[in-house]
């Protein structure tokens, strides 16, 4: 089957770019958040002193608060710091080796990529934590103060069906990398070039899959501004460029889990890999396999680039 060129949005997609602010502009915006962070929980542990009238709500829910502000904050920073690094990387590489930039482009590995289940296990179970921790105010103020009515108690459940959701997600991937582990997607060539045929073997797949499902695409990032009014925020948003999509039924992948392919990939230089860019244009492979019990699923970025 051949692929398809396009412009259409991602629902669900995983951008690379986490957000829209980036480097010092990023590191300064989480300045004031950290500080408000701290301050507050300064005072939740007493070591700020403050008249204990002027505090309406439990100690520990004021220490909710500051980590509410603070984390935020610190993640800010870390992601501006992290975005300056990358800069450094990006100049350097395109001084010193501008037509090959696969060498700086991204952290590639010649062989091969692999999943890093583990790491998302451990996010979704922070995510979960950090909600908790964001709306345990708002339950104190909606179930043991006398402030909360109806109208909060509402609203107050209803983000709290969201904390189960996020926390169902969790639990979902951590079973789904205990029954699988982390697959492997192994590089017969690197990089990969546009305009050629390219070889890949996928390691780690069950044994039996009743239907697999292999999508390639290219997916192009953009900071776009949704909403209107007081409800306008930019966010990331992914579209998709380029798909080929493969659906295979009664699958076995051997004693070995390995499964070899073969891919023609489209010769369009404006679809290379620019992983340091923000936002960020990438090509990556989806995998989806209905197995019983808990599913496969497992994603790769590939290093995709024009030749020079």
């Amino acid at each position: 089957m051949s692929g398809r060129f396009g412009r259409s949005e991602i629902k669900n997609a995983k951008p690379q770019s986490s957000t829209t602010i980036h480097g010092w502009p990023s590191v300064i915006f989480g300045i004031p958040f950290l500080a408000a962070g701290v301050f507050i929980f300064l005072i939740s542990i007493e070591v700020i002193p403050v008249d204990p009238k002027s505090i309406h709500a439990p100690m520990w829910v004021l220490s909710a608060a500051g980590l509410m502000f603070g984390l935020p904050g610190m993640l800010l920073m870390i992601h501006g710091a992290k975005g300056l690094s990358r800069k450094v990387r990006l100049e350097a590489g395109i001084e010193h080796q501008p037509s090959k930039p696969w060498l700086w482009d991204y952290d590639w590995e010649p062989l091969g990529i692999s999943e890093t289940k583990e790491k998302e296990v451990a996010n979704a179970f922070l995510a979960g934590l950090f909600f908790m921790v964001f709306l345990s105010p708002f339950n104190w103020w909606a179930f043991m103060s006398k402030a909360g009515g109806g109208f909060v108690v509402a609203i107050v459940c209803l983000f709290d069906l969201i904390i189960i959701a996020v926390w169902y997600q969790a639990f979902y991937k951590l079973f789904q990398f205990y029954k699988y582990g982390n697959s492997r997607l192994r590089f017969v060539e690197f990089p990969l070039f546009l305009g050629t045929r390219t070889n890949l073997i996928l390691k780690g797949l069950p044994q039996q899959m009743d239907q697999l499902k292999i999508k390639l695409r290219a997916v192009e990032e953009a900071y776009e501004t949704r909403g209107s009014g007081k409800n306008r925020s930019e966010r990331v948003v992914c579209y998709q460029r380029y798909e080929e999509e493969r659906v295979m039924r009664n699958v076995s992948s051997g004693a070995d889990g390995q499964l070899k392919m073969e891919w023609d990939l489209p010769d369009e230089k404006e679809l290379a890999t620019r992983l340091s860019d923000r936002p960020a244009l990438y090509w990556e492979m989806v995998i989806e396999a209905e197995t019983p019990g808990i599913d496969y699923s497992a994603c790769f970025l590939l290093p995709v680039y024009a030749k020079s």
